[in-house]
């Protein structure tokens, strides 16, 4: 989900086996109040009546404010502000445009250095990353520092020592797109035809990681509940409305005094955030501009124990695919042309959400030390482009080649 903070609010290698892929459309405003929660009647375990209305991942619109949240009720921050991270305009990034198959211009903004300008090089990008444990009227507590429920490490410490922040060897086909993390990868082959030709050197890495102590958002009965669904019996999975738990977010933001040149990570566990319409998001990415001082961009991503509420999602995929999105369009502002009816998209969206297009696929990344994770396939801008033949790695659309061409028009039949 793609959204805008207030201007104020505000490693180790290991061997990939499958090529991983990385969120969602846009999704307009809604009066998320107290009564819309009874569209989700979590004593009863409703959440899972409403999948059509599930995203894996989504973006809410950029907004802009004029003033600073103070801190709100409920939400408490551990520790000191941010250290070490210079004030500035906003996470760096480029702006260019592509052709589409009609030779119409699409303008994008993405993360980093712009690889088609010769000798790009590396840009490293500060990233701030605060667990939140969300404690319900209920009594119960879920957090990132629990142990994961089919796991022996807690959750923040699986987030940390992720392909997210540390190296892997990222093989697309038969094709060494580098040893580095993540998005890293997805990106460099996103790029092919530039990095393996004029800007070799060319990189987006998250560096410096800070890592906050654990932050605790205590959620009212009006604003959210517990519901089953886990693998594990008696674990709750947690559900937040939207519209408090983002408040909260910005709350968090301003109060550690996270400038704008960092991004900010809320990593939650087994939680859900819903929506108005009796669905949820298990995460979104979103930005906030602060005319006077800068823009902030940020996510809050679940991580998650194998198949909670039947999903298709564990471990760190929900945030493989929100970190990919925000790569690609931090603003929520890249348009594209109007596709749909794959992956979580029902009906037609225009936006450039790269996770969105295949939410639930995910490949299988082996560490050094014997670990899994499970990262999502991301698409590659040339299938929004549809460009063919593609100028991605190997000629592909998608991280694991899933889709052999590009986007198809939506509705089936139109030009766009």
């Amino acid at each position: 989900m793609k959204g805008t903070l207030m201007a104020l609010v505000a490693i180790f290698c290991a061997a990939l086996l499958a090529v991983p892929a990385f969120s969602q459309q846009g999704q307009p405003d809604q009066d998320l109040t107290k009564n819309d929660l009874t569209k989700n009647d979590l004593t009863k375990n409703d959440l899972t009546k409403n999948l059509h209305n599930i995203k894996l991942g989504g973006h809410m619109p950029r907004r802009t404010v004029d003033k600073k949240l103070q801190l709100g009720d409920g939400v408490q921050a551990a520790g000191a502000a941010a250290a070490g991270v210079a004030v500035g305009p906003s996470v760096p990034m480029f702006s260019n445009f592509f052709l589409d198959n009609t030779g119409t211009a699409w303008p994008f903004t993405m993360v980093g250095a712009d690889p088609s300008i010769q000798g790009a090089g590396e840009t490293d990008v500060p990233v701030v990353i605060i667990p939140l444990r969300l404690n319900f009227a209920s009594g119960d507590s879920i957090g990132p520092s629990d142990t994961a429920c089919v796991d022996h490490d807690t959750v923040l410490n699986r987030v940390v020592n992720s392909p997210l922040f540390t190296n892997v060897t990222w093989i697309e086909g038969n094709t060494n797109v580098g040893v580095t993390q993540f998005t890293d990868g997805f990106q460099r082959a996103n790029f092919w035809n530039y990095v393996s030709t004029i800007s070799p050197g060319y990189s987006v890495r998250l560096a410096p990681i800070q890592v906050t102590p654990e932050a605790i958002l205590n959620v009212p009965a009006n604003q959210g509940g517990v519901t089953t669904g886990g693998v594990c019996f008696g674990h709750p999975v947690g559900a937040v409305n939207i519209a408090f738990i983002d408040a909260a977010v910005q709350t968090l933001i301003a109060n550690l005094n996270i400038p704008p040149t960092a991004f900010t990570l809320v990593v939650t566990y087994d939680a859900v955030e819903l929506l108005g319409n009796g669905g949820f998001f298990v995460g979104y990415h979103t930005a906030v501009t602060n005319p006077n001082v800068g823009t902030w961009t940020y996510a809050v991503g679940s991580y998650t124990d194998p198949t909670i509420l039947g999903l298709a999602v564990n471990d760190i995929s929900v945030l493989s695919h929100e970190l990919g999105e925000w790569m690609d369009d931090p603003l929520g502002s890249n348009m594209v042309p109007q596709w749909g009816n794959v992956g979580q998209v029902q009906g037609c969206q225009n936006t450039l959400e790269v996770g969105d297009p295949l939410s639930g696929r995910n490949s299988i990344v082996f560490m050094a030390d014997g670990t899994t994770y499970m990262v999502q396939d991301l698409a590659f801008l040339v299938w929004f482009a549809r460009q063919n033949p593609s100028l991605a790695v190997n000629g592909w659309y998608t991280t694991r080649a899933t889709y052999a061409g590009p986007s198809k028009p939506c509705p089936p039949g139109g030009t766009n």
